[in-house]
């Protein structure tokens, strides 16, 4: 390739295809086929009470029904009113042992169908259902009234009446409406053999604490405690020690609610996730700009960005440029490591223990090695399938957290529980004690829809409440630092409203989740994602607070509300460790920066020495950097430097040392480019480049000082070699970007090229570990924009004999 300038030169059309396929690969490690299956849209149709429409999704399939299919005819059954039909349905649907969140809405379904076949009432009870289903809460109350003045004493009247109560105080938040209704039903079934008393006492502890009543709820439990340890308890002992252990569940939120405590002066730490890339519009894999781009466009001031890697992720585009690109943009990163999965059991592990622990050694630690600080979620949802009881979970983990802390110590690391746990159950987390106990936070996850939340009623199984059952448990077992690493909920099918409403609640429930040791939230997702599947069915792609084409949903609202409310007085943390440690060393001098305050914070540390300043920037509550003398306009001469940390924005450390500066050749550029969309900038460096020397820890750096450009356009912009056979890595240039008032450098160093070299070849991509021949540094324009800017000069950092 030659060495003169190529910018006015179009890509070959494999270039720049590779490239774009970078850019998809990178940002799409969860996506899946687009959903397009009419059994996934019949069941959104007869959840909004669409029958005909159901029917015809379900006539596109031939009987005997499988799988989803059965689930709708089911439903299709039960809302025709054929009780048989549809108890048939449910019960082969669920004798295929179903991966859906469907399976808890045929359990409960076929549950009451069980119990009330031959009820006259079921028909009207099930109305109910369906107008929850649809959310006019008014006709609900209507129509259970006229149901309960008909037949007040009958079992689905009185079942439809606590549904009502329930529906006021979790879909409606009117708790003092829904203790009405709660307390109706007490007055009418006291002296009932059945539980409806029990039932209708429950929801009033429950209502009465959201309409901030603890001693009324007090007395509501006490009441509660009295009819289980009565004769009743005698003679219904298996019915009463299961109300006991919900009732014992629950009773830390008395207490819980109580206690008054100062606002924390750290910050909770608000996040999105699970992409750090998104395509325009979502599902395009077009127009790809990072996710900080969004934030900024919709005013959202989070504290983290979230990066899912599966076992499926391609690793030849799991890169470190945007994990830094996210420091550089004030947020910390955190990474849900899910390398197990769904088929995660402890025969799927044995049999695959030794490829997660090379994937461990080989590809995660090199790409977290070098960041100032992230946050590393271990196996989200492990507690499950068989791990929950195996003793040979704990020693592997043990032996990821020794190999993190030992290769990639800056770097937080905790396990991810699924929240499952029945009241009196025995924690599903016992098999991760001991790992849990040596990790730096434990993490768990929130998710629900529609569909998980018509499978029940129980005001105890509300996703909040779940939730603070979980973190008190984890409070006093394990003491720790506790993150939501995911919290997802589901907009469709038709709870948009719902999705706000939820979030809405955290008002009353964030300050009680903080003193359980909350310290993070993370949403997932920013956006919709059309592509999307799993356990949640369609609901998965409606996670978003934004939809496919960024249009707002009202949950986004909520959710700036929330973070601007929680972050706006955070208080400048303090110092507790501050040090420069100086590498003189073989292979390369430089500098180590290390730092650890009291709590998050966003922090920038700047180098200086006379008129040169090197300043870069990040978020966390600590930060390891490398520093080798880069400087503007001039890298560092031996002398003094000064550095300076500001926190917040505000000066909190400052110390002045002496640097003792390398000879450090430079290449005067001084060219103009002018790169239209995949259009390249080319260079061969003044002296050869040793492929061997890329993706090793110390191993040099590329730095090219340019003018012309903004912040925005840098986003775009991505800078690597290219090899004499076309084969190339590039990084995206934002995350490594220090300035001063009129240039731009971008210093880059060599251990993250660490991937493969590719090229594509008849469209199709290949691979090879080694590059071939003389390396030239390529930029290249991936903005929908051209860009105009100019190359001033050209530096390669390179060890003691390489020079």
């Amino acid at each position: 390739m030659s060495q003169h300038n190529s910018h006015q030169k179009r890509p070959s059309l494999p270039f720049a295809i590779l490239i774009s396929m970078l850019i998809v690969s990178y940002a799409s490690p969860l996506s899946a086929t687009v959903n397009t299956d009419p059994i996934g849209i019949g069941i959104q149709f007869i959840q909004q009470g669409q029958l005909s429409h159901a029917k015809t999704q379900l006539a596109t399939q031939t009987p005997p029904y499988q799988g989803e299919a059965l689930f709708l005819a089911a439903r299709i059954a039960e809302f025709e009113h054929r009780w048989n039909d549809a108890m048939s349905l449910y019960r082969r649907y669920l004798a295929q042992d179903p991966f859906s969140v469907h399976r808890l809405e045929a359990r409960a379904a076929f549950a009451l169908l069980r119990a009330y076949r031959n009820d006259p009432l079921l028909g009207d009870y099930l109305t109910l259902i369906q107008l929850r289903d649809k959310n006019p809460l008014s006709e609900m109350q209507q129509a259970s009234l006229r149901l309960s003045t008909r037949s007040p004493l009958e079992a689905l009247a009185i079942k439809g009446q606590l549904l009502v109560a329930h529906s006021l105080l979790e879909f409606a938040q009117q708790p003092q409406q829904a203790l009405d209704h709660y307390l109706k039903v007490v007055a009418a079934t006291k002296n009932m053999e059945a539980d409806w008393y029990i039932q209708a006492l429950f929801g009033a502890v429950f209502s009465a604490l959201r309409d901030q009543k603890p001693e009324q709820a007090k007395q509501f439990a006490n009441q509660l405690q009295t009819k289980l340890d009565s004769s009743w308890g005698s003679r219904n002992s298996l019915l009463a020690r299961s109300w006991q252990q919900r009732l014992d569940a629950m009773a830390f939120m008395f207490n819980l609610q109580q206690q008054t405590r100062a606002t924390p002066s750290d910050p909770f730490l608000w996040g999105v996730g699970a992409r750090l890339l998104l395509d325009h519009p979502v599902g395009s894999g077009q127009n790809y700009a990072p996710v900080w781009e969004t934030l900024s466009d919709n005013q959202l001031d989070v504290q983290s960005v979230t990066l899912w890697i599966t076992q499926h992720s391609d690793w030849h585009w799991l890169r470190s440029d945007l994990l830094r690109g996210a420091h550089q943009h004030g947020y910390v990163p955190m990474i849900n490591y899910w390398f197990f999965g769904d088929q995660i059991s402890p025969s799927y592990v044995q049999a695959n223990r030794q490829r997660y622990l090379d994937e461990v050694k080989k590809k995660l630690i090199p790409l977290l090695r070098d960041l100032p600080q992230a946050y590393l979620i271990l196996e989200p949802e492990f507690n499950k399938q068989g791990i929950e009881t195996w003793d040979g979970w704990d020693p592997l983990m043990l032996e990821v957290i020794a190999l993190i802390r030992t290769h990639a110590p800056q770097i937080k690391v905790g396990l991810g529980l699924g929240d499952w746990d029945q009241p009196g159950s025995t924690p599903s987390y016992n098999s991760a004690k001991k790992s849990i106990e040596a990790s730096d936070f434990v993490a768990s996850m929130l998710m629900l829809s529609s569909y998980t939340e018509r499978a029940h009623s129980a005001p105890d199984w509300s996703p909040w409440i779940r939730a603070l059952r979980l973190g008190e448990q984890l409070q006093q077992r394990f003491n720790k630092p506790w993150m939501l690493a995911y919290l997802s909920i589901a907009s469709q099918p038709n709870w948009q409203a719902q999705q706000a409403n939820e979030l809405d609640k955290l008002t009353f429930y964030l300050p009680m989740l903080r003193q359980l040791g909350l310290f993070a939230l993370n949403w997932f997702s920013l956006t919709d994602e059309p592509n999307q599947t799993g356990w949640f069915s369609d609901a998965e792609q409606s996670f978003g607070l934004l939809d496919a084409n960024y249009q707002a949903k009202t949950a986004l609202t909520t959710y700036r509300s929330l973070t601007a409310q929680h972050t706006t007085n955070a208080s400048t943390p303090k110092i507790e460790d501050f040090s420069v440690e100086k590498q003189q060393g073989n292979p390369l001098p430089h500098w180590q920066v290390n730092a650890t305050m009291s709590h998050w914070s966003r922090w920038e540390l700047s180098i200086s020495q006379d008129s040169n300043t090197w300043t870069t920037r990040g978020a966390g509550d600590a930060f390891t950097l490398s520093w080798y003398g880069q400087m503007l306009p001039n890298w560092a001469e031996t002398g003094t430097v000064t550095i300076q940390l500001k926190l917040n924005n505000k000066s909190v450390k400052q110390v002045t040392t002496s640097w003792i500066a390398s000879s450090l050749p430079r290449m005067e550029i001084n060219e103009q480019a002018n790169l239209a969309t995949w259009h390249t900038w080319q260079k061969l460096p003044w002296r050869s480049l040793e492929p061997s020397l890329l993706g090793r820890p110390n191993s040099g750096s590329l730095e090219l000082v340019v003018t012309g450009l903004n912040t925005d356009q840098l986003n775009g912009l991505y800078i690597g070699f290219i090899d004499q056979h076309g084969f190339y890595q590039t990084l995206s240039a934002s995350g490594y970007t220090y300035r001063n008032e009129a240039e731009i450098a971008i210093h880059v160093p060599l251990s993250d090229f660490k991937q493969n070299w590719g090229k594509f070849e008849n469209g199709v991509p290949i691979w090879r570990e080694e590059a071939v021949g003389n390396l030239a540094i390529v930029i290249q324009n991936t903005r929908q924009q051209p860009l105009a800017f100019r190359v001033k000069t050209m530096q390669l950092l390179l060890p003691k004999g390489q020079q």
